[in-house]
């Protein structure tokens, strides 16, 4: 039966990750998988999260099952916390496992409308996204969004993409730290890009991964906040892994604002997709947000450290401009420092990554993607002269 089963597309990260994996070298270098790590390479456990989870073991009583949509308190503490304001009764809200779950849950749900909408991308954007809705059944469009080469936002081919959206589509987009492109839209474009939405009648669904990376914590909610205070019906996924350092306790949310009238059918929607797929989320890494962020103590220690995690990577990428520019004497790469959070695209051809991996040992995810917080001070005086040796001989 099994010989029937055909090849499947595999992501280009874990591909990335298997030929590491596989190169004998000493001195190669893994820029692919998407986690930050300090000064020694290590992705540490924040000290708030240690504190909050010696709490739990101390304090829990039950493992037993939660509601299908999660802990209906974790969820109103993150809704006030990313939505502010504009979090109130009309939300449905599902504890989900990270952000995949709720982009999941939501394809889902989009795909089993009667009339399903297309759902916009950005191009490029988070290499998932297809998959998803692929595996969902969802419709999907792309429009433009970054140019590599000239490592800016076609911002103005974006919005004339979408001039062929219909009302009632769904423009699903990145808040800060862009992934891939690590170049997110100006307070303006954002806000022209939210007028455009509102007069064409398209739904926004905005993936928020990285809060904390970009600006801060509050600073970095601000979009979702404009978007949760404007739209009569939006879609807002969140993911805590890089935000607290839990990646594999899998920590996230799905919110759905829906008009008063809708608001149970989405509810018993939402619960039902849930229960054929995930059916119930893990508890540990929400349980810990949850602890933390209604804790002041604890939240103003987890703060600091998100503060210097955000210094980190900010400081990588002011070093990358920096050196290439006292070593080289070009400004290539200047980008690095405008941009925020932890990816960039490098600026090489197809045959100039191949040679970047072949002859120098480092790693990059297909299409140039890089994760600067994987860089040590050492590194990336390497991987300066790497790109400027693939790029002058290929």
């Amino acid at each position: 039966m099994f010989e029937q089963v055909e090849e499947y597309p595999v992501d280009p990260i874990m591909i990335g990750a298997d030929y590491f994996a596989a190169d004998p070298r000493k001195d190669k270098l893994n820029l692919t998988v998407g986690i930050y790590q300090d000064e020694h390479g290590q992705t540490p456990v924040l000290k708030a999260v240690k504190l909050a989870e010696q709490r739990l073991v101390d304090t829990q009583t039950s493992k037993s099952y939660l509601a299908l949509t999660g802990d209906a308190e974790y969820c109103r503490v993150l809704g006030h916390e990313i939505m502010d304001h504009a979090y109130d009764d009309g939300w449905v809200s599902a504890q989900t496992s990270g952000g995949a779950v709720a982009l999941r849950v939501m394809a889902d749900l989009l795909a089993q409308m009667p009339k399903p909408p297309t759902v916009w991308l950005q191009t490029p954007t988070y290499g998932n996204y297809i998959p998803i809705l692929t595996a969902a059944g969802a419709r999907y469009a792309q429009v433009p969004y970054y140019d590599r080469f000239q490592a800016q936002i076609t911002f103005d081919q974006m919005l004339a993409g979408l001039s062929a959206a219909k009302v009632g589509d769904v423009f699903l987009m990145q808040g800060v730290c862009h992934n891939p492109t690590g170049a997110d839209m100006t307070a303006e474009q954002f806000d022209a890009l939210l007028d455009l939405l509102e007069a064409r009648g398209i739904v926004p669904w905005i993936d928020l991964a990285y809060l904390g990376f970009a600006q801060s914590w509050d600073a970095d909610c601000a979009m979702a906040r404009k978007i949760a205070a404007r739209f009569p019906e939006c879609i807002v996924c969140i993911t805590l892994s890089k935000s607290f350092g839990i990646y594999r306790d899998r920590a996230g949310a799905l919110f759905v604002k829906t008009r008063a009238s809708d608001r149970d059918r989405m509810h018993r929607a939402v619960s039902a997709i849930v229960r054929s797929g995930a059916s119930h989320a893990p508890d540990h890494g929400p349980s810990v947000v949850r602890t933390i962020l209604q804790d002041e103590t604890l939240k103003t220690l987890w703060l600091g450290e998100l503060d210097q995690m955000r210094a980190r990577v900010s400081e990588v990428r002011q070093q990358i401009a920096d050196t290439e520019r006292a070593e080289l004497g070009t400004d290539q790469l200047a980008y690095f420092a405008k941009q925020t959070g932890m990816f960039s695209l490098l600026p090489l051809t197809e045959a100039q990554e191949t040679a970047l991996t072949r002859d120098h040992g480092i790693h990059v995810v297909k299409g140039g993607r890089v994760n600067v917080a994987r860089l040590g001070e050492k590194d990336i005086k390497t991987l300066i002269r790497a790109i400027w040796e693939v790029t002058s001989t290929t």
